[in-house]
């Protein structure tokens, strides 16, 4: 862990509680490790109040030279253990990775024992974008339009549906359209909805007025549990819902219009991609087709009946 990297946390998310939790610290302990760093710089860097912590003008301009330094210190790091064993850095959604990424993992380290795979939690497609762009990751799970000066290698086409209650007048529908919802039922919006880059940014912004409470984005776990205690209804993928539906008292109807999302590999030109980043692209694609072909044969519709 880097110098400054409490700071940066502590700054991310704005209490010292939930900074310390996300450490591995008890609070005193990261609260003692930041007084040591204010003194170090003889600056005060947080304002501490009641509803949390916020930076001060002077820890403001500094958080951004501190964030350089984790990067480079992290950089340096990398480089090392990449000349000694191989590192693949990947970019992942857990709603998307978890079904196919430990079977291309189990696969990859047979082939690759000394390889180092590490994977950075992506909140926005945008984000995994910027970061291959910066150089920070190898490759991401990815379901947008492909950036210019990258490759997305298409792995899932994943339908949109309306989560709604199963007891809504809404699950009766063969399938609904985004006009029909809005203004007239509470809408839950999820990560996913607050994302530019995402196939339903655009159906947020028409569903986003109907919230008669503020809700922040949920994860979808917890939007799953919104719609089934009928506070709303939502709009998630097909992926997600194979799992988070299940035995719930919810039903997903289809999109009018077929709305999807291209789940794809977003990866440097074929050029610029190393051995090990082309083996591990081969596994995805593979594990991908015999995941589909299970599913195909399966006839299973990813949605709660």
């Amino acid at each position: 862990m880097g110098k400054y990297l409490p700071v940066i946390r502590t700054a991310e998310c704005g209490s010292l509680n939930r900074a310390a939790q996300a450490l591995g610290y008890t609070q005193p302990s990261l609260a003692y490790i930041i007084n040591n760093i204010e003194s170090e710089l003889e600056v005060k860097l947080f304002l501490r109040g009641q509803r949390g912590v916020t930076l001060t003008e002077e820890g403001t301009k500094l958080l951004t030279i501190m964030r350089q330094i984790e990067e480079m210190e992290e950089k340096l790091h990398q480089t090392a253990r990449v000349g000694k064993n191989g590192l693949l850095r990947i970019g992942i959604f857990p709603s998307i990775a978890s079904l196919w990424l430990p079977e291309v993992l189990r696969k990859f380290y047979e082939m690759h024992p000394d390889a180092e795979v590490k994977m950075e939690h992506l909140f926005y497609y945008l984000d995994g974008e910027q970061s291959l762009k910066e150089h920070r990751l190898d490759c991401c799970f990815f379901a947008s339009k492909c950036p210019a000066g990258l490759e997305a290698v298409e792995l899932w086409e994943d339908p949109y549906y309306l989560l709604v209650p199963q007891d809504s007048d809404l699950a009766q529908l063969e399938e609904v359209a985004a006009e029909e919802v809005a203004g007239k039922y509470p809408f839950i919006p999820t990560t996913e909805s607050f994302d530019e880059g995402s196939a339903i940014w655009e159906v947020y912004q028409a569903l986003s007025q109907s919230s008669r409470m503020d809700y922040q984005p949920q994860e979808n776990r917890m939007a799953v549990s919104m719609v089934e205690a009928g506070l709303g209804v939502a709009v998630l993928p097909g992926l997600d819902l194979m799992d988070l539906s299940a035995g719930r008292k919810v039903k997903a109807v289809p999109l009018v219009g077929g709305l999807s999302r291209m789940v794809s590999m977003l990866c440097p030109p074929e050029s610029e991609r190393s051995e090990l980043m082309e083996d591990f692209l081969d596994m995805v694609q593979a594990t991908v087709a015999t995941w589909e072909e299970a599913f195909r044969a399966r006839e299973i519709e990813p949605e709660a009946q």
